[in-house]
């Protein structure tokens, strides 16, 4: 079987996956829709654009010969030389504490406060920006999630353990 034979049976499978999903849903509540039938419906029309630029789109571009493929400038000594590293172990923990700092922020504030503090806070940690478009950074991506979860797909956030505290 063809390259090409190939990627259009596996575009077909990806359909059928997409079309099944679209299907099983309709046995769901209007609510638990919400998620699976829009990203399968999505997955639909990329999966059609991925046929006809396939099938139809010049396939010129496409074309690669492997073994022809431009080696980096990098000499091979050098390559050679260089070790792998493996990651040290402090940066493993640091990695792994960063997780639990936001598991925690999330059990004892909420997913909206923690989503908030967390982003603003890894970007002024990391010194990735400043503090002030940490805080717009932060603040456009909470708004997305509200956004998103509680007004679009109408979900109740969890609210945290000192939720009863501020009423």
């Amino acid at each position: 079987m063809s390259r090409h034979a190939q990627e259009n049976l596996a575009s077909v499978l990806l359909l059928v996956f997409f079309a099944g999903v679209i299907w099983m849903c309709q046995d769901f509540g209007p609510r638990a829709r919400m998620i699976p039938q829009p990203l399968a419906a999505f997955g639909i029309v990329l999966t059609l654009i991925q046929l006809v630029w396939h099938n139809l789109g010049s396939t010129a571009e496409l074309r690669m010969e492997m073994i022809s493929v431009q080696a980096p400038d990098i000499p091979v000594a050098e390559v050679l030389e260089t070790p792998v590293k493996k990651p040290s172990w402090q940066r493993e923990a640091a990695a792994y504490g960063m997780i639990g700092v936001l598991l925690a922020l999330t059990f004892v504030t909420g997913v909206m406060p923690a989503a908030f503090l967390f982003t603003a806070g890894y970007f002024m940690v990391t010194r990735y920006c400043s503090w002030q478009l940490s805080l717009v950074y932060a603040a456009v991506l909470t708004g997305s999630l509200y956004l998103l979860f509680v007004v679009a797909l109408q979900m109740q956030p969890y609210h945290g353990l000192l939720a009863p505290l501020f009423p």
